[in-house]
């Protein structure tokens, strides 16, 4: 039965704007997902939750590409001022940023996922089935002034002033609405609220809490509030141990909540949507505010150009490397292809690992964002496509297969080998291509060195039993008498192989049976804990 779709309906929520004439307060239309298929607060928990982390990893990769096609200042120097990655608030720091914290919004959202005991989401908008309450389709794009309103009108708060113009340029001509990621966080602060929080939060003059209670009162009208609000045996205990930890992730701008209960649950959910829409705790520009100065330009910095100039280097929209003519440079997208899969399947994986390979995989998975990834972006909008078009590459960003991965800890680590292994072979066969470049060559030998790491948590140790040298000498005649009338040959290996459970019951007495039976001396602790060795070591010959 397929997924159930999200429609929407217009629903008058209170109090939202204050009209500037009278200064009274007057409603405001925010479109709702109608959530009436998803019936107990858990489903709705974990369609808004999954929706939030695919709507996060979506911005993620966009504003990285949006920032990657921007031209250095080397290229045009009458507009070095915003093209600079070198100055702060610079067009690329802003993107940048925002990508960085997009990365802390998804791992939080995972954190949130494994706190209500829910699967974790690494996967994107285009992954099916489609749910509507993504802010616009996503598409890899240079920065334009299309692309650029929506991204400020996806962040912007429902009561944003003045941006009447943006959201002209945004939904063009007739085009499809552009959501606000910040009902999707409202909705989730319903989810987590109790209705006695909802109500306080509704006076308390808070802007955040007022929001929320705003949006409850308009999703009231789908169902009742015992179909919102997450009761409190939804939250497991311990799940903290299982999240990812604030220390190991807060980097760069990256800010990570682990979430116990219900208030951190909440206070999560705040943060992430106060840094999108503002008006922030923290005194910290909001990305609205942050994406509306790059639209508008400031002081000495320009307004993002409409057709003066262009600010990108001609990459495509929504690239493929099957779409790129030049071979070599078809090789560097694929290489690029491999990493981001790459980083995917660590961050999942550290969810799941602890202890030192936690560390360890949190340590890849930065590797893979800040040197990895980072250098192939920005290296591919230097590379001709090849094609009749002309222009440059840029990152695919495709989607690995899987995308999830496997349930058993030694295969997760394998396909990380495999991962790694393709990366290297592309690597020499771009080598024997004639590309000498040190960083590739460095890029290689750390892969071979992770790959040493992994075959050491992958490969079997040796054993340390032997069925000839240790267990053959251990069964006595008696021993092989009374096995015998069970149809057990203690006196062949393949006997002893095959019925290795049944004997090792037999010598613990586990069937109530004992081998020998008194008054024959029984086996010492020490002669069993060395036949269930030989047992765990695969029954070496």
């Amino acid at each position: 039965m397929p997924a159930p779709e999200f429609t929407w309906s217009e629903h008058p929520v209170p109090a939202l704007a204050v009209d500037g004439v009278s200064g009274a307060a007057v409603p405001v239309s925010v479109p709702l997902p109608d959530l009436r298929a998803w019936a107990s607060p858990l489903d709705k928990a974990e369609i808004l939750l999954e929706s939030a982390a695919e709507v996060e990893h979506a911005l993620m990769v966009q504003y990285l590409y949006a920032a990657w096609s921007l031209k250095g200042p080397e290229e045009d120097p009458g507009h070095a001022r915003v093209l600079d990655d070198g100055r702060a608030g610079s067009w690329p720091r802003v993107l940048l940023g925002l990508a960085c914290e997009e990365m802390g919004h998804l791992m939080t959202v995972q954190d949130l996922l494994v706190l209500l005991g829910l699967p974790v989401n690494l996967e994107r908008e285009d992954f099916p089935p489609r749910k509507d309450l993504y802010p616009f389709a996503l598409h890899l794009q240079p920065l334009q002034r299309t692309s650029l309103a929506r991204y400020v009108v996806a962040e912007a708060p429902a009561d944003a002033p003045g941006i009447e113009d943006v959201v002209a340029v945004a939904q063009g001509s007739g085009g499809p609405r552009v959501n606000r990621v910040g009902v999707l966080y409202a909705l989730l602060g319903v989810v987590f609220a109790t209705p006695e929080q909802v109500q306080a939060g509704a006076g308390s003059g808070d802007p955040w809490d007022a929001t929320v209670a705003r949006i409850a009162e308009a999703a009231y009208t789908q169902a009742p509030p015992e179909a919102w609000h997450l009761l409190d045996e939804a939250f497991l205990a311990g799940a903290e141990e299982q999240q990812a930890t604030p220390s190991d992730w807060e980097v760069g701008g990256v800010r990570v909540h682990r979430v116990a209960d219900r208030d951190a649950a909440r206070e999560a959910v705040r943060d992430i949507g106060e840094q999108g829409e503002g008006p922030t705790s923290s005194g910290e520009r909001s990305h609205f505010e942050r994406l509306l100065q790059v639209y508008r330009g400031r002081g000495r910095d320009p307004a993002f150009p409409d057709g003066e100039w262009t600010p990108t280097r001609d990459v495509p929209t929504d690239p493929r490397p099957a779409d790129l003519a030049d071979p070599r440079t078809r090789r560097w997208a694929e290489l690029t292809d491999l990493r981001y899969g790459l980083l995917l399947g660590l961050v999942e994986h550290c969810l799941v690992a602890s202890g030192d390979d936690r560390l360890l995989l949190v340590g890849w998975a930065f590797a893979e964002m800040r040197s990895r990834l980072a250098v192939l972006g920005r290296r591919l909008t230097t590379m001709r496509s090849g094609g009749p078009r002309g222009g440059v590459a840029a990152a695919p960003f495709s989607l690995p297969v899987p995308v999830h991965l496997p349930g058993a800890e030694p295969a997760r680590w394998q396909l990380h080998g495999r991962r790694l292994q393709s990366a290297v072979d592309m690597v020499e066969a771009l080598q024997a291509d004639g590309a000498d470049d040190p960083w590739l060559q460095a890029l290689a030998d750390s892969d071979r060195q992770r790959l040493v790491l992994i075959a050491a948590r992958t490969t079997p140790p040796a054993a340390t039993t032997s069925f000839a040298r240790d267990i053959g000498p251990l069964f006595r005649p008696v021993d092989v008498e009374h096995m015998r009338p069970s149809g057990v040959d203690l006196g062949s290996y393949e006997g002893v192989r095959d019925a290795a459970e049944v004997v090792l019951q037999r010598l613990r007495g586990d069937d109530g049976a004992v081998m020998p039976p008194p008054p024959h001396r029984p086996w010492t602790t020490a002669q069993m804990d060395l036949f269930a060795r030989w047992i765990e070591e695969g029954h070496p010959a």
